[in-house]
């Protein structure tokens, strides 16, 4: 179930311990009526689970950004990997600070205009401690900020305490949603009821089933690519939980576009009813040690002995069906700044394992190593999501000289146990974040370990902390170099092994275009176009 696990952990995961929720499949028909020149004027989506909260600060799920982003508008946005202006018309950009210029006659779903002073609150109140938002520390960093705004100049300024470079691209992501005054005064009614000035106005929800959205008249509005914005009529999403269920729904055309994953993928994949859209999320699942003291993954010759072991090509195979890239970093090429640092993927050559083993003091022949009378004992925790995955990393690592014992669970145990009570010594993490913002991995590989923090693994690499930081004060090739160093100390340290990064399947049965956004596990909203466009 390669994608379920993709689409659910690709935004949940970011907080470290946020769990996808699951849902009943919905029920009901797809109305694809056809509008003037072909265009297709009532739309439905998927959701793969049911949304957990539509107030933009407090939302943890992809199923909620997903809704959220036909509600609400953001400063700028993400195009291609590429920053495009939006509610901001242009901007200035300093290491510590951001400052917009943003565009007149932009009004609220209930007809109040936005302006610099409406902005300057709602961006306030995702920072607030007291909104206790999940993702606030991914768009403007962990030191503190401060947010002013110029009604003369119709400008709105954003400023660090420290630098922090993602500052921009933080920005464009859908916890940046600018929430409109009437939503501000009652924000405690935000998860429910929407107040934005995106695109569409929720009008009918049926919760755990279906929520329908109707275009706003007049929007005008969105990202500025240079491209004709078309928003259907209508747009229903439809909570569809069963991916058998979602694709048959999408042969017979009752579900206009789907994301799908496993056996099903390669069965619509030949059929003439839908079309594929595919991409690659900004992350990687990597193969990681538990590095705390008393773990054999304390020591690095270990990590980096026993991860010889390890195939990619074989665990995508296991784990993925073979469908999923081979990684080369703990980035994907979809992320900017990405850099290939290993010569080619993890090969898995056992005999070399052993022999460096053996050269770090592990000794047993064939069997079981181990070392001052201590043999070398694994406890590999995994999801029943991949199991066979996991299976084959407790085969591999055997291989290699290690006793393995498997606890394969939910994605919520895998959670507690990471970020919890710290019982295992090797996983494979699934990293792939909503944001293609390089500094997002750094919640998971620095900082206090868990349970005090969410660098999960105990790991310290100076090397690592100190190009992040030089990353972070930077602009321009000069950030992306110091991020490509960055993903080298990773390596190096044998802190990180990626093993694959992660594609989306999505399907349609109507005659649209559409682009992915949130590291494809969201339809963009924006990027709808005929079939012919």
């Amino acid at each position: 179930m390669r994608n379920t696990v993709n689409r659910r952990t690709a935004s949940m995961w970011c907080s470290g311990v946020c769990v996808a929720l699951l849902a009943l499949a919905g029920c009901g028909g797809q109305a694809a009526s056809g509008g003037a020149g072909g265009k297709v004027d009532d739309l439905s989506i998927r959701l793969e689970s049911d949304w957990d909260s539509l107030d933009p600060a407090r939302a943890q799920g992809t199923y909620a950004f997903q809704v959220i982003e036909s509600l609400y508008d953001r400063l700028v946005a993400i195009e291609n990997g590429k920053v495009v202006p939006y509610l901001a018309t242009s901007w200035k950009q300093a290491p510590d600070s951001v400052t917009f210029t943003l565009r007149q006659g932009v009004t609220c779903g209930d007809g109040q205009a936005l302006t610099p002073a409406a902005v300057t609150e709602s961006l306030k109140r995702l920072g607030d401690p007291k909104t206790k938002a999940p993702y606030a520390q991914l768009v403007f960093g962990s030191a503190g900020y401060t947010v002013t705004s110029d009604a003369t100049a119709n400008q709105v300024t954003v400023r660090t305490a420290k630098p922090y470079s993602d500052l921009l691209e933080g920005l464009a992501q859908p916890m940046a949603s600018i929430v409109c005054p009437a939503g501000l005064k009652t924000p405690d009614a935000l998860g429910a009821t929407p107040a934005g000035s995106g695109p569409y106005t929720l009008t009918k929800s049926v919760r755990g089933s279906q929520y329908t959205l109707t275009a706003r008249s007049g929007y005008g509005w969105g990202p500025q690519t240079g491209k004709a914005h078309y928003y259907p009529g209508k747009v229903t999403f439809r909570v569809v939980s069963n991916q058998s269920t979602a694709a048959n729904l999408l042969t017979t055309g009752q579900l206009g576009i789907g994301a799908i994953s496993g056996a099903d993928t390669r069965r619509l994949g030949s059929s003439k009813s839908v079309k594929r859209t595919s991409q690659l999320t900004n992350g990687s699942y990597f193969l990681a040690f538990n590095q705390a003291s008393g773990h054999p993954g304390a020591d690095p010759a270990v990590r980096r002995a026993l991860a010889r072991a390890v195939s990619a090509s074989s665990f995508n195979k296991a784990a993925m069906h073979g469908s999923s890239t081979e990684a080369r970093s703990v980035f994907s090429p979809m992320m900017p700044c990405y850099k290939a640092v290993l010569p080619s993927p993890m090969a898995g050559d056992v005999n070399a394992a052993r022999q460096a083993l053996a050269a770090a003091g592990w000794s047993g022949g064939s069997g079981t190593l181990s070392k001052a009378g201590k043999p070398l004992r694994l406890k590999l925790v995994g999801t029943n999501e991949i199991g066979p995955g996991f299976e084959y990393l407790q085969v591999a690592l055997r291989s290699a000289g290690a006793e393995v014992t498997l606890r394969n669970g939910d994605t919520k145990t895998l959670a507690e146990t990471l970020f919890g009570t710290g019982d295992w010594d090797v996983t494979v993490y699934p990293f792939t974040p909503p944001a293609p913002t390089p500094s997002a991995l750094s919640l998971f590989v620095t900082g206090p370990a868990a349970p005090n923090g969410t660098n999960f693994a105990a790991m310290d690499d100076p090397s690592y902390d100190a190009a992040a930081a030089k990353a972070l004060s930077a602009l321009g090739p000069q950030r992306c170099e110091a991020w490509g160093e960055a993903q080298q100390a990773l390596h190096d340290g044998a802190n990180v092994f990626p093993l694959v990064h992660l594609k989306t399947d999505w399907f349609s049965s109507v005659p649209v275009r559409f682009g992915l956004a949130d590291g494809a596990t969201t339809v963009d909203i924006h990027t709808i176009t005929t079939a012919g466009s």
